[in-house]
């Protein structure tokens, strides 16, 4: 399935570096001792949107790798009249089973490794065309069951599986936050946030997370949360946000950033966007033991629902005053928090190259509303507070 915009399209591509492509070949069982978990969120599609991405977390528990990992999906009791799902880099589906492997076949240790997988309403589920109950296409469409095995005796199975139900119903903003483990240091280059090399205590670098919007109606205005692993505190404060009094947790109000639906967001030219990026500089502590620190949360919610899309543009004025600070009725709450670990390196020197990322030294960086594929590469718009930027990944200047 192919979704007609651009925050799919980006999503997507990160769903498939994730996935390892082609078949799957059964794991061989060894004597191990990772835990691992399961989670499944973003399951409710809106009742004027095509589809979104839902998402499965893949956790390990224990202070161990786990390998040799087979993830896999059962949409046997899924009612893909109404809702179907794309298995693209997975095995094809054999009596409602997908199953799928992924790259580099290894959890680490106190990794939380987000996996997004498209939900796309079929043709008989779509309003207007006599697909659903009342032929209206919304309501139950069933349930989706997710599940993780590796190739050693996992100590805890009850967290193995989960099973979600796939629903079309609600109006308004949907938004969804990924916020990927943060592995690597990052200095401030220029202006711009550079990662390279192992994370060590004392280091610093960078908590990424991604925000888009899956609803039907624009998303006027953003609060977002951040609450850091313990022994990770803020490295910088911003404007339009409150820390508490140890730097450990943030919340940010940016009421003149909105988001668009993705459905919408078919115009690569203009200032409308229906995801962003932003990044918070963070700091280990020097007598942080090296491991995975987890607990930390990234969480979002709308400030207020919006139908005219021109009330989202990157940087527009403030907000009318009717609909300012009013939290919206998000479709689907579930997808609304991501968890994420900070990984921290025995402090042996030295890294490899880093991924140059065009923003601000701390809070928004972007808005990667924009995956479109050209001349060897993706290109992603990272949207500065006043202006607009197009970076090629690997590139370390801007093209524009």
């Amino acid at each position: 399935m192919i979704f007609r915009n651009r925050a799919a399209a980006f999503a997507a591509a990160g769903a498939a570096g994730v996935i390892a492509a082609g078949a799957f070949a059964a794991p061989a069982f060894a004597a191990t001792s990772a835990d691992l978990a399961i989670k499944a969120s973003g399951t409710t599609i809106a009742v004027g949107a095509p589809g979104k991405n839902a998402t499965v977390s893949l956790i390990n528990k224990s202070d161990v790798d786990a390998k040799g990992i087979l993830v896999g999906l059962d949409i046997s009791k899924l009612d893909t009249k109404l809702v179907d799902i794309d298995e693209s880099g997975c095995n094809r589906r054999e009596d409602g089973i997908i199953l799928c492997g992924i790259e580099g076949d290894t959890i680490p240790a106190g990794a939380d490794i987000d996996w997004a997988f498209p939900l796309s309403r079929t043709l008989e589920g779509l309003p207007g065309d006599g697909g659903g109950e009342g032929g209206t296409g919304t309501g139950p469409a069933g349930s989706i069951t997710a599940f993780i095995l590796h190739e050693g005796e996992d100590p805890d199975e009850s967290n193995n599986e989960v099973t979600v139900d796939v629903k079309v119903e609600g109006t308004g903003p949907d938004l969804a936050v990924f916020a990927p483990d943060v592995d690597q240091a990052a200095t401030v280059v220029n202006g711009n946030i550079k990662f390279s090399g192992a994370l060590n205590p004392g280091g610093k670098s960078g908590v990424y997370y991604r925000i888009e919007n899956h609803g039907d109606a624009a998303a006027a205005g953003l609060k977002i949360s951040v609450k850091l692993p313990k022994g990770v505190t803020f490295t910088e404060v911003e404007e339009d946000c409150e820390y508490n009094a140890s730097k450990t947790s943030l919340v940010c109000n940016y009421e003149n950033f909105g988001l668009i639906p993705a459905k919408d967001d078919t115009n690569a030219n203009d200032k409308l966007f229906s995801g962003y990026g932003f990044f918070n500089l963070i700091t280990v502590g020097e007598n942080v033991k090296p491991g995975s620190l987890t607990g930390g949360t990234v969480t979002v919610e709308s400030l207020a629902a919006a139908t005219t899309p021109s009330i989202a543009k990157e940087a527009a004025p403030a907000l009318p005053k009717n609909i300012a600070g009013v939290q919206a009725k998000d479709v689907d709450a579930t997808d609304n928090s991501d968890d994420f670990a900070v990984v921290v390196a025995e402090t042996t020197g030295g890294g490899g190259g880093g991924l140059p990322v065009t923003g601000p030294q701390a809070g928004l960086i972007g808005g990667i509303g924009v995956a479109v594929l050209a001349a060897g590469g993706a290109m992603f718009v990272m949207a500065r507070r006043r202006r607009v930027v197009l970076v090629i990944p690997g590139d370390e200047k801007p093209t524009a």
